[in-house]
């Protein structure tokens, strides 16, 4: 049972595991003196643990990349240039690393979104639609700046046929910016990257990960993102790759070739997809799978899948699964993804994947 100073202290520690015993005696106006009998009750009574206070039964996780606004513009005729066209429109949250973030949020994973945005209604609107699953407290406003936008024109078929993109925003997530996390990251559980973020962000961060031991996953965006990665991979846990996204790094080889040229560069594991065909999986102690999906009949928008199957990789691992199941719960999730018109479908949850794999499983996918 907690006194209500403790469960006061607790509160306070909750929103931010790194405040100093001065600030919360401020806030609280008590003595620091006081703040620190508090804090050695809560360790006593075992809600608390390790450096910074780190609540005992967190687990963090810090998602660290790109957030933005999809907008999508559905043509009702022929486009007509120079004059006003009628459409539909949609909006919607997106970004690599916040939808995987999302994704593990709703798994009931502890997560943590490090990212930046413009002081402006965009970003209010994704803060509203993230904040119930992930932890935004640290994401840095830029008054400057406009969050991260991405919208496209669509003819009546669904086909694009023009987009904008506006990600200046993400050259801001330099070394100064990420150098101010290095407390918080170093006490991670996990990192997971997208490459939205500069080379020179990219490659402090795996040299963090390897000195602290701790595991790094990076999902790629897109094939021209694929300079933001340095070639010493050693230090990453995991690299999901798509099969384009290889090629526009080694070259048009065949795909178990590529996972090789992967492993070459000392990323310990890797898994290359490529859309309804086999996937690719191999690490560095020799293991080669080649797994095949199971294919959705009713696809309504394919835009989340490959963030749905990081995620549910990734949730696989969290949880203390091997490779190959972890794998098999990204398919999972990435099957009945592409089944809603959501980003991040609205009934995942840990029961709801795990039933979802059991019946995939039964089908025929492991």
């Amino acid at each position: 049972m907690l006194t209500p100073n403790e469960a006061k202290v607790l509160a306070l520690i909750e929103e931010d595991p790194f405040r100093t015993q001065q600030e919360l005696a401020v806030l609280m106006g008590i003595s620091r003196s006081t703040v620190a009998s508090l804090i050695s009750s809560l360790m006593q009574k075992h809600q608390l643990r390790g450096r910074a206070y780190i609540l005992n039964e967190a687990r963090r996780i810090y998602c660290i990349g790109g957030m933005n606004i999809d907008r999508k513009f559905r043509l009702t005729g022929a486009i007509q240039f120079g004059t006003s066209n009628p459409v539909t429109s949609t909006l919607s949250v997106g970004g690599v690393v916040r939808n995987v973030a999302e994704n593990l949020g709703r798994l009931g994973q502890s997560v943590q979104l490090l990212s930046v945005a413009g002081l402006d209604q965009d970003y209010d609107w994704i803060k509203q639609q993230t904040q119930a699953y992930v932890d935004m407290s640290q994401v840095t406003q830029i008054p400057e700046a406009a969050t991260s936008t991405y919208s496209a024109i669509l003819d009546e078929s669904g086909d694009m046929q023009l987009a904008l993109a506006d990600m200046a925003i993400a050259d801001q997530m330099d070394l100064d910016w990420i150098s101010q996390f290095a407390p918080r990251l170093k006490l991670a559980d996990y990192l997971i990257l997208d490459l939205n973020l500069p080379l020179e962000t990219v490659t402090y961060l795996i040299q963090l990960a390897k000195a602290e031991s701790i595991p790094l996953a990076i999902i790629p965006v897109s094939g021209p993102k694929m300079s933001h990665l340095p070639e010493d991979l050693s230090g990453v846990s995991w690299l999901v790759v798509n099969e384009d996204e290889s090629i526009s790094r080694f070259g048009n080889l065949p795909a178990a070739e590529l996972v090789e040229a992967w492993l070459a560069t000392g990323v310990l594991q890797v898994v290359m997809t490529r859309g309804t065909r086999s996937s690719f999986y191999g690490h560095q102690d020799g293991s080669r799978q080649e797994v095949q999906p199971l294919l959705a009949q009713n696809v309504v928008d394919v835009t989340g899948a490959g963030d749905a199957f990081s995620a549910g990789l990734l949730y696989g691992q969290l949880t203390g699964h091997d490779a190959k199941t972890s794998i098999y719960y990204g398919m999972a999730n990435s099957y009945h993804t592409v089944q809603v018109k959501q980003t991040v479908r609205l009934n995942l949850s840990a029961s709801q994947l795990e039933s979802d794999y059991q019946t995939l499983k039964e089908r025929g996918l492991a």
